[in-house]
């Protein structure tokens, strides 16, 4: 059986090491918010496991799959809980998504031997940027239309963080 050669190990894809903790860390943040309730809890640990499954076997699906549990979860602790609580717990969902996503494709160009950390720092600090100002502008549209929560108007905000998590793809 023939050796690796020095090249070919240079081109075995990795996973970048700092876009991955954060994703680690997002997931272990989403457990945090969501641990006062049995149910949720077990919604994000069944989504972080998949998310794990995502990173470990290089699979897409399965991030996705997680990241939508991780979701489920939050909606379902915060189903009686204030908006502003519901947005601030979308923010690591988000951002664990996007850094899982983000270090499965860098690792897949790059390989494993190639420095990161500049790519993955910027990235991530563009994430966290974006999702924090969508976020409070959203937050304020729907505080100045609707001056009181609103189910209708939440359901709305979230819906638009839906579709500005799936802009940043």
């Amino acid at each position: 059986m023939a050796r690796p050669s020095e090249r070919d190990r240079r081109f075995e894809p990795g996973l970048p090491r700092f876009s991955t903790g954060v994703s680690a860390v997002s997931v272990l943040a989403v457990f945090g918010f969501v641990a006062s309730d049995p149910v949720s809890l077990a919604f994000a640990v069944v989504g972080g496991l998949a998310v794990g499954v995502g990173l470990l076997r290089r699979i897409e699906f399965a991030l996705t799959a997680g990241v939508g549990g991780l979701f489920v979860a939050v909606l379902q602790a915060g189903a009686d809980g204030s908006p502003e609580w519901v947005l601030g717990a979308t923010v690591p969902v988000v951002l664990a998504w996007v850094t899982a996503r983000h270090a499965l494709r860098l690792g897949a160009q790059v390989g494993s031997v190639a420095s990161t950390l500049r790519v993955e720092l910027v990235h991530t600090v563009s994430v966290v940027v974006l999702v924090t100002a969508g976020g409070g502008i959203g937050y304020l549209v729907y505080r100045s239309v609707t001056g009181t929560p609103s189910p209708l108007a939440l359901g709305l905000l979230l819906l638009a963080v839906v579709a500005f998590t799936l802009s940043l793809r």
